[in-house]
């Protein structure tokens, strides 16, 4: 295959002129059936069926082998039993196939032996010259090309790309979303990923023409970080929508057995996410959801909702629902008021926000119109969303009248309610195919429009801060020559862990406040420290791989004067007699509000930097959240906004604000280090403590990698 980018190297793939379908069959209840029925229904024409024991496939000529067609082929669909699909894949490359499609089962997933097979197959390929799709997967679907999926997608092209490494995702998603008239450029199930993966198609979609929103399904990884880079590159200009399978540890366990992938973990997983403006649905009816807004409507400029309903309740609860999500729902300006007034009905309704249109809004629904073209012009209001008791083509055109002809257009969520369920989806259908996002539940509704703004956020920041990550890695160096030289000095020593102090004095020579603390070895030095950090005093066990000191009785608080410290002193050198120690005495930080900092080097994505609520409950809270390093201060403050804890970081009970600037920094010190020097695996400074309101390192911990 052809170099240049990925999108020069895998485009001819979508664009084959001959197939051969390999396994195909003419005969009702076979899988090679209903390949060739899918092939003739989508109009391709230069197919070529391979079967031995058949020499006509329903009006095409059949043959032996692969290497008995007389024409050039492109691709191979391979459908054949597993035993015999690597040699099918021999006679493939000797061919000139240049693009396999392996819709076989029995590889990678099944096993070691299966994953013998599967390597042995990529490895015969590309030495041909030739790239392997899957095995257990559907292949692709590109309308243009007349590549066609097994249901019936139709013919129509459009601008939803999709990847997915489960078939049935993608083949059942692409029929349910044309049936509703949203239409693909590409779709591509990728299943065991042997040589092209997932990530390798998102990065075409992310470069592709054609394509102007991708949707993904996605249960592990091999590349994380690459696909964060992707992901975060694409977001900048498409939306990505996301269903992550194998979350959960079941959920993990079933990845494994279905795509021989590895699942990352659940906190990781998310915080990528957000740092990558990935837009995530949690199932199948979320993904079609945010399809809807996505694909159908335009990026608003805020996450202000104005409501405008026949019902009043739900109109009461919808606002509770957009409240609850963090959209506004603000009132309308005194000109937009007035014009409502004059418009609604006279009896029962209300022109506040939400829009009580009341029952006579059956009687005379206009006024679903004339309240969506008045807010269309409201200065307050970013987003509409319609509750709508009439239905049907009625509806549709109310709508589309109320837009017509409007200079600035802001998305719009229709809910229907009105008839049966069956009437509902019905007319759901009628007015996504008009290009009006509809739901047959207001939540849902709400729900897409979340996510739509939060899109639109994530865009509007990366604008107005272009320094995302990789310009972070350009900055200089977060870690000076001194506290690398501590790193690498306990590295080459064969230590895993810093000691409390040696952690303690690469965060200080890193930038970050730390508290005040002398090391001691025996009494005379002891007494010294005494002198040099005065009362009121911590003291601890010291010395390297010590960690949980407080559960082990390794931490006396608040020492108030020498005999309190020399007690300490005597009890921690007794529980250690035998074993390398040390004794700290640091200078007691008061505080009631504690935060945890710290980093991971995750399989999948490298250095995560990671904030929480901390101290002795940080692991039972389980309130954190994290991001891929490095980061910059704009990510270290939505992190610290994501908080459960937020609230009390501001004036709380007499104390005051927390200064989240300082803060952010710590975050953004702890990322840079991590993601500069490969020998920390974990760091964990807990708790930070916030003292008046500065945030103070009280105790720290690193951890090194084994190599």
């Amino acid at each position: 295959m052809a170099e240049g980018t990925i999108f020069e190297r895998l485009d001819p793939i979508f664009h084959p002129r001959s197939v051969a379908l390999i396994g195909a069959s003419g005969k009702p209840g076979k899988i090679g059936r209903l390949f060739v029925d899918a092939f003739m229904e989508s109009g391709f024409r230069e197919l070529y069926p391979v079967n031995p024991g058949e020499r006509d496939i329903l009006g095409f000529q059949a043959y032996p082998s692969v290497l008995l067609i007389p024409y050039p082929v492109d691709m191979a669909v391979i459908i054949t039993p597993a035993a015999t699909t690597p040699a099918v894949v021999k006679e493939c490359v000797a061919k000139g196939v240049r693009t396999i499609v392996i819709n076989t089962a029995g590889f990678g997933e099944s096993g070691i032996k299966g994953k013998e097979a599967q390597d042995e197959m990529v490895r015969v390929a590309r030495e041909g010259g030739a790239r392997i799709i899957g095995p257990n997967c559907i292949g692709i679907y590109c309308p243009a090309s007349k590549l066609p999926f097994l249901l019936k997608q139709g013919r129509e092209a459009g601008s939803v790309g999709l990847v997915s490494q489960s078939g049935f995702f993608a083949d059942y998603l692409t029929m349910i979303a044309t049936e509703r008239g949203i239409h693909f450029s590409k779709a591509v199930s990728c299943g065991n990923e042997s040589d092209l993966t997932a990530v390798d198609f998102l990065e075409y979609l992310g470069e592709d023409p054609e394509t102007e929103t991708i949707v993904a399904y996605i249960e592990g990884l091999r590349e994380g970080r690459r696909f964060y880079d992707a992901a975060r590159k694409i977001s900048r200009k498409k939306p990505i929508i996301l269903l992550r399978g194998g979350l959960t540890e079941g959920g993990a366990r079933a990845a494994a057995s279905h795509t021989g992938a590895l699942a990352g973990s659940r906190p990781v997983w998310e915080g990528v996410l957000r740092h990558t403006g990935i837009v995530p649905a949690s199932s199948f009816e979320e993904v079609l959801d945010c399809l809807y807004a996505f694909h159908l409507q335009p990026l608003p400029s805020g996450a202000r909702v104005g409501i405008v309903s026949g019902p009043g309740g739900i109109a009461v609860a919808t606002t509770d629902a957009c409240l609850e999500l963090g959209l506004g729902v603000p009132q309308f300006s005194p000109a937009t008021a007035e014009k409502l007034r004059a418009s609604m009905p006279v009896v029962g309704g209300s022109v506040a926000n939400p829009i009580d249109l009341s029952l006579a809004s059956l009687l005379g629904p206009r006024v679903f119109r004339d309240a969506v073209r008045i807010l269309s012009g409201e200065k307050n209001i970013d987003m509409i969303l319609v509750i709508a008791v009439v239905g049907g083509e009625r509806l549709r055109d109310l709508i589309l009248g109320a837009v017509d002809g409007l200079t600035t257009k802001k998305p719009i969520a229709v809910v229907v309610m009105a008839g049966t369920p069956e009437a509902v989806e019905r007319d759901c259908r009628t007015l996504i195919a008009s290009g009006i996002s509809a739901y047959p539940d207001a939540l849902r509704a709400v729900k897409a429009l979340h996510r739509l703004s939060g899109y639109a956020r994530f865009r509007e920041r990366l604008q107005a801060s272009p320094d995302d990550a990789a310009g972070v890695r350009r900055r200089r160096r977060a870690l000076p020559a001194q506290g690398r030289h501590i790193i690498l000095k306990a590295a080459s020593e064969g230590k895993k862990v810093l000691s409390e102090h040696g952690a303690g004095e690469v965060l200080r020579l890193c930038g970050i406040p730390v508290a005040r603390e002398r090391e001691a070895f025996d009494e005379p030095g002891f007494r010294r420290a005494l002198g040099e950090i005065g009362f009121p005093a911590v003291i601890k066990a010291g010395g390297p791989e010590l960690s949980h000191k407080t559960e082990k009785g390794l931490v006396y608080l608040d020492i108030r004067d020498e005999h309190e410290a020399l007690v300490a002193f005597t009890e921690i050198m007794d529980k250690r007699k035998g074993r390398e120690t040390s004794v700290l005495v640091q200078e007691m930080i008061r505080g009631s509000r504690e935060l945890i900092i710290g980093l991971v080097r995750d399989r999948l994505f490298g250095p995560c930097v990671m904030i929480g609520a901390g101290g002795i409950f940080s692991e039972t809270l389980k309130d954190n959240t994290f991001r891929a390093a490095p980061i910059d201060r704009q990510d270290a403050l939505d992190m610290i906004d994501e908080l459960k804890c937020r609230a009390s970081l501001g004036p709380f009970r007499g104390m005051p604000a927390a200064d989240l600037g300082r803060v952010a920094d710590i975050l953004v010190k702890v990322a840079a280090m991590g993601a500069e020097q490969r020998e920390i695996k974990e760091i964990d400074i807990n708790p930070v403590m916030i003292s008046g309101d500065r945030p103070i390192a009280v105790d720290a911990l690193i951890v090194l990698e084994d190599e």
